[in-house]
C-alpha cells in the first residue's frame, strides 16, 4: 500500500513538473560542466590579464569583477523580494475585498436544502449566529496580522 502510495505521489510530481531521475542526474552533469567551465574561463582570463598587466593587478581586475557581480545579483535579489512582498500585499488585500465564500452557490443549495429539513424556524437563528461567528472570526483574525508585523 505504501509502495503504491509512493508510485502515486512520484507520478503526480512527473505529470506536474515533468522531472524525471534521468532528468535530474543529467541537469547534475550540466551544472557540473558549467562550473568547471566557468572556473577555465576565469583562469584564463587571469592568465590573459597577468599577461597584459601583471598578475597584481589581474588578481585585482579579477576580484573586481566578481565584486560586480555580487553587487549585481544583491540588487537584483532585493527588487525580487521587493516585487513579492508587493504582491503579497495586494493579494492580502484582494482577498479580504473579495466577496464572501457565503455566496458561494453550493453552500447557499446547501443552506437551502438544511432551511428545507430543519425547518426555516430554527435554520434561521443557525444561519445567524454562524454568520456572527464567521464575522467575529475574520475581525479577530485580521486583529491578529496586523499585531504580528
Amino acid at each position: 500500500m505504501f509502495k503504491n502510495l509512493m508510485h502515486d505521489m512520484v507520478l503526480a510530481v512527473q505529470t506536474r513538473t515533468g522531472i524525471t531521475t534521468p532528468f535530474v542526474v543529467w541537469l547534475i552533469v550540466v551544472a557540473l560542466a558549467a562550473v568547471t567551465a566557468f572556473v577555465f574561463l576565469c583562469v584564463a582570463a587571469y592568465d590573459w590579464l597577468a599577461l597584459q598587466i601583471g598578475s597584481v593587478y589581474a588578481g585585482l581586475v579579477m576580484a573586481a569583477i566578481f565584486v560586480a557581480i555580487a553587487i549585481i545579483g544583491l540588487i537584483v535579489c532585493q527588487l525580487a523580494r521587493r516585487r513579492a512582498r508587493e504582491r503579497a500585499i495586494l493579494e492580502r488585500a484582494a482577498r479580504a475585498h473579495a466577496p464572501s465564500w457565503l455566496l458561494d452557490p453550493k453552500i447557499l443549495a446547501t443552506a437551502v436544502q438544511v432551511g428545507r429539513s430543519l425547518g426555516w424556524q430554527r435554520a434561521i437563528p443557525l444561519a445567524l449566529v454562524g454568520f456572527m461567528v464567521a464575522q467575529w472570526a475574520r475581525e479577530h483574525r485580521a486583529r491578529g496580522d496586523d499585531s504580528a508585523e
